[in-house]
């Protein structure tokens, strides 16, 4: 193996260490959203037995899960562009693979995006701070 082969791997391995932390990211925005449900859930259930009379409110809980999904879907979405730029040089089939997994990293994307505007316009909307 020569040195360049071995910078090649090397840079390769980063982006996989990278990529494993933002996956970490990414459970624990699922986990904070769960724990949000779950609020949510046992204000219900206080509701029902007339121990409370309105729902927790749980809006930090999912802007910051839902803020931890866009950085990290920004994230994947630079690696899809970069994949895309370096497929130009290949084949037919990898430009293809490219091109889909570029467009398809952007909706993901856009939608959390949107997702994170309606949490917050919302919040706005509503008259609370």
């Amino acid at each position: 193996m020569n040195e360049a082969q071995k910078r090649e791997l090397c840079r390769q391995l980063g982006i996989a260490d990278t990529s494993l932390a933002f996956l970490v990211l990414l459970i624990l925005s699922i986990c904070l959203s769960w724990k949000g449900t779950a609020i949510q859930r046992d204000g219900l259930c206080r509701i029902l037995r007339g121990e409370e009379e309105e729902v927790p409110d749980v809006f930090s809980i999912r802007l910051v899960a839902s803020a931890l999904v866009v950085g990290c879907l920004a994230y994947f979405f630079g690696l899809a562009l970069d994949t895309w730029e370096e497929s130009r040089s290949g084949d037919c089939a990898a430009r293809g693979s490219a091109d889909r997994n570029a467009w398809a990293s952007l909706f993901v994307l856009a939608a959390a995006l949107i997702r994170l505007c309606d949490l917050i316009l919302t919040r706005c909307q509503s008259g609370e701070e």
